[in-house]
């Protein structure tokens, strides 16, 4: 397994592709029952990913989503302020879910498994119908984010005292 880490998240390029309009997605397109799952042999970890932010973040980094902001512009659509430490955490459903470099058919630059550490910026919809993540997800040699499918992962829910006020989906980007 740990093998499989190190390969999983390693080394996309935006929002290519993504709707235009930052509310839910109408179907654009009628949407495939397939789950968006690969393996390691097509990661390729040299390509770079481009954050709601326009950042360029290339292979792995030492923070999620590389420091920059989860969100485009310096405030969130309530008017507070954002940060990395602004991400949700999620949970990873499926073994292999492909992190890709743009919305909805980019490059895979790392696959996820429901064991590991990931947090979710914000939302998009895409072309394809389905909602899009923007997901860091830590390995174990450093953080790789990009775009998943929403119906690879889940906002995580706590459950300890205080844990009632948990969000239910991602902010849009």
């Amino acid at each position: 397994m740990v093998a499989a880490a190190a390969a999983t998240v390693v080394g996309g390029a935006g929002l290519a592709e993504a709707a235009t309009s930052h509310t839910p997605a109408t179907t654009l397109t009628a949407r495939s029952g397939a789950r968006d799952v690969g393996s390691p042999s097509e990661v390729d970890s040299s390509a770079p990913v481009i954050a709601p932010d326009g950042t360029r973040i290339n292979g792995l980094t030492a923070m999620p989503f590389g420091g920059h902001a989860t969100r485009v512009g310096g405030t969130t659509r309530e008017g507070r302020a954002f940060s990395t430490q602004s991400a949700i955490e999620v949970d990873i459903n499926a073994s292999g879910a492909r992190l890709r470099a743009s919305v909805p058919r980019g490059t895979v630059v790392g696959l996820a498994y429901p064991w590991q550490t990931a947090w979710g910026g914000c939302q998009i919809p895409g072309a394809d119908g389905y909602v899009w993540g923007w997901l860091s997800v830590q390995t174990s040699v450093g953080w790789r984010s990009g775009w998943m499918r929403g119906d690879l992962w889940s906002i995580t829910q706590h459950t300890y005292p205080g844990g009632g006020g948990d969000p239910t989906s991602l902010p849009w980007c």
